[in-house]
């Protein structure tokens, strides 16, 4: 019954109560109930068969009593997300030993994150936790909740290090710890061994570098960090990010939402979500420095490449011709010199192109897919381009515009080409006609031949027609 709004129902949370008692799924998602949790009718016998049971997106509040759940021995998912439920999860959620998705996004869960994992069921296999009130660091020993699948616990208050025994969840398929207060450098140790992991974001927090070999990853998050060096080239050891394959597989849980920042926004993607159509690399705002390397062509299906704000030099490598599944490029305020490569004009799904504030210079490429981006603002802050769509043209030295270098090299051909056969004919004539004018003698030479040759032709004319009205009389 999601998103039926149930707020004039008079007894709309007490009908919780009534279904058969052979009810195993229960979603009232977004259906403006609102009373304190402690109110629902959970303890009803007639709940005890839910194995899945959704009430997220309503206006519950205060906390989760102890034993509220306690006869709920099937449950295996449970979505309170989007609510305004307080203080920490009861201890007595341990004993549900089915339970494998809690989700409690967006409410105002507080305390201790080791705590709080302290009360979890030995089954979890996705824990959902991001914006809450939760602090502390991560526990070292973490590494022992093998079953965990989905760790989302970003927008919280979490400070301190990762520790390395996140690196021993080898079933990790998503990993969000964005927006939080982690610090410290992360090696390839860290993921070495999440062969699995296809969402990985980090987004917001300090002193973070990543390097690893991550076959499956979809998407990487690192904006807002304070990341330095160079950009390894080793990118394409995301093999997701390289080639077309069974790797697209991965869907979103239920009940959960990404935003993931592209073509200039945050754009939000819901539960079953195909993940693979939202490949994405996020490195901007961080302090990364180098060029951009050769190798990032490779990263086949990539969808959406973000590295602005950082401090990248030298060229746009033309290899960028190779993302034709590019639909969202942003190198907008890195220090980048030299020309647009003409192979940008070959991503035949980029709507989204953000170049502004580098030090690119000569004629901004025409043709295909950049035809439709005519926006000058994608081009500000290079005061060396020019061409459309900017109003600066690209004249030379007389101050008259220049057309097209490609067509401007197929014109000085051609005029070549007309030069050298003008200059052929008038010299073939004059090696013919220069003498006859000033020899008489050649002169009368040459036109006695012409007479004898016509002479010839005539006299063979008729003989030939003379020979052919005989033979058709004979006839």
């Amino acid at each position: 019954m999601s998103e039926v709004n149930l707020s004039a129902a008079m007894d709309g949370v007490q009908a919780m109560s009534m279904p058969p008692a052979s009810l195993r799924v229960l979603y009232l998602f977004d259906c403006n109930l609102n009373a304190t949790f402690s109110s629902l009718p959970l303890y009803s016998s007639n709940l005890t068969s839910l194995v899945s049971l959704g009430l997220g997106g309503n206006y519950f509040h205060g906390p989760i009593p102890n034993g509220l759940l306690g006869n709920m021995t099937y449950l295996e998912k449970l979505g309170l997300g989007g609510n305004d439920l307080i203080s920490m999860i009861p201890r007595t959620l341990k004993n549900l030993h089915n339970l494998k998705k809690l989700i409690l996004w967006d409410n105002q869960i507080n305390g201790d994150i080791a705590e709080l994992m302290k009360r979890l069921p030995p089954k979890i296999e996705g824990l959902y936790l991001s914006a809450n009130n939760l602090v502390g660091s991560l526990p070292s020993w973490l590494e022992h909740m093998t079953s965990l699948r989905y760790l989302y616990l970003g927008y919280n208050s979490l400070r301190g290090p990762i520790p390395f025994g996140i690196g021993k969840l080898t079933n990790l398929s998503g990993l969000y710890l964005s927006s939080n207060h982690f610090v410290g450098i992360i090696s390839e140790d860290h993921f070495a061994n999440l062969t699995r992991l296809e969402y990985l974001s980090l987004s917001d927090n300090s002193n973070l570098t990543m390097l690893a070999k991550l076959d499956y990853l979809h998407v990487l998050d690192l904006a807002h960090n304070n990341l330095s060096g160079t950009i390894a080239p080793s990118l394409v050891n995301f093999t997701a990010m390289t080639i077309f394959s069974s790797y697209g597989s991965y869907y979103l849980p239920d009940f959960i939402s990404l935003l993931v920042v592209t073509k200039g926004q945050a754009l939000e993607y819901y539960s079953n979500t195909i993940m693979s159509l939202m490949s994405s690399l996020d490195l901007s705002s961080n302090y990364l420095s180098g060029t951009i390397p050769q190798e990032i062509g490779g990263l086949a299906t990539l969808k959406n490449l973000n590295l602005s704000g950082n401090r990248l030099i030298g060229n746009i490598p033309e290899t960028m011709g190779g993302l034709r599944s590019l639909e969202s490029l942003d190198l907008s305020n890195n220090e980048l010199y030299g020309e647009i490569p003409p192979t940008l004009s070959v991503l035949t799904f980029l709507s989204y192109l953000n170049l502004s504030y580098n030090n690119l210079s000569g004629r901004i490429p025409s043709g295909q897919q950049l035809q439709t981006l005519d926006d000058p603002s994608i081009y500000k802050g290079n005061n060396n381009l020019c061409g459309p769509p900017i109003s600066k043209n690209c004249s030379g030295g007389d101050g008259t515009t220049l057309d097209d270098p490609l067509e401007l090299e197929d014109g000085n051909e051609m005029s070549s080409f007309y030069l050298s056969m003008g200059l052929g004919f008038a010299v073939g004539l004059w090696v013919v006609i220069g003498p006859l004018l000033f020899k008489r003698t050649w002169c009368a030479t040459y036109f006695l031949f012409i007479d004898n040759i016509c002479d010839k032709i005539y006299v063979f004319m008729v003989l030939n027609w003379a020979r052919l009205i005989a033979n058709i009389k004979k006839k």
